[in-house]
């Protein structure tokens, strides 16, 4: 039976790139999805990705996703199109108040500051994507959360969500490339998501180290020019969170940037999610 994942991510190559999580989001998902695995992707529709240029549709039951956000509903919407050479689905949120931006920087301002919205961005990213799956009548077995703009999900699975039937059984994996780099997270944005912040005590503005008490599963991947055991050491918080709440990450590592590199980590994913081809 092929796994169902579901893959949130804030960037993908070619559509948007910072850093190395944009290539990993084409590779992994598209090997997967060579081997048959129903892996889907969501990602924002920032205003610079062009609908026309990668034949982005419109999807009639994904035109109005209603989120309960900072005590209002927001009505946002999922369109549908394939990463490039491949036939991986991506979903991507169309919400024009927080992604409508032409800038490619993603997440800083001008002189290299981080967005004072990112977390409220970015928590609306997270909760719109667990929405989606009611909208799709899809219940995948994992959502893979890629570093701190999808560890809210972590959270949001184990309380806001946590009786609600639909989602039973699903499993979340925070999956880290950069965990020093985030933006600021204060108790007003895990208001906006409906999360009550007395449950942040202790990890007061690190949300990683907060979504790592959460998440079922962590991953990690050092990459030719980054080693995530030394981010994960340099986040001082992080680091105690794993201690304390007793949680193994597992590691994988890319040895370089070839068609053969990619395709060897992909297999590490594939024996991690123990799939049989």
């Amino acid at each position: 039976m092929p796994r169902r994942i579901y893959f949130l991510t804030t960037e993908i190559d070619p559509f948007a790139q910072t850093y190395q999580l944009a290539p990993f989001s084409n590779h992994i998902p598209a090997v997967f999805n060579e081997k048959k695995q129903d892996i889907r992707i969501i990602s924002p529709r920032y205003g610079f990705i062009s609908e026309r240029r990668y034949i982005i549709r419109e999807v009639i039951r994904l035109r109005e996703i209603e989120v309960e956000y900072k005590d209002e509903m927001l009505i946002g919407a999922a369109k549908s199109a394939f990463v490039p050479n491949t036939k991986v689905q991506v979903y991507f949120l169309d919400y024009l108040p927080y992604f409508g931006s032409t800038t490619k920087s993603l997440y800083t301002v001008r002189g290299g500051r981080f967005n004072q919205r990112n977390a409220e961005k970015f928590f609306y990213f997270g909760k719109s994507a667990i929405e989606n799956l009611t909208y799709l009548y899809w219940q995948p077995e994992y959502l893979f959360l890629n570093d701190w703009t999808s560890a809210i999900v972590t959270i949001l699975m184990k309380t806001v969500y946590k009786d609600e039937e639909f989602f039973a059984g699903m499993k979340t994996v925070l999956n880290l490339i950069n965990p020093v780099e985030m933006g600021t997270v204060e108790e007003k944005h895990y208001r906006m998501a409906g999360i009550d912040p007395e449950i942040t005590e202790g990890y007061e503005n690190n949300l990683l180290a907060l979504a790592v008490k959460y998440a079922d599963e962590i991953t990690a991947i050092s990459f030719p020019d980054s080693d995530v055991k030394e981010k994960i050491n340099q986040n001082q918080q992080l680091s105690m969170a794993l201690e304390q709440e007793q949680k193994t990450v597992k590691y994988f590592s890319l040895s370089d940037d070839s068609e053969e590199g990619w395709r060897a980590l992909s297999a590490q994913f594939e024996e991690y999610f123990n799939i049989e081809v």
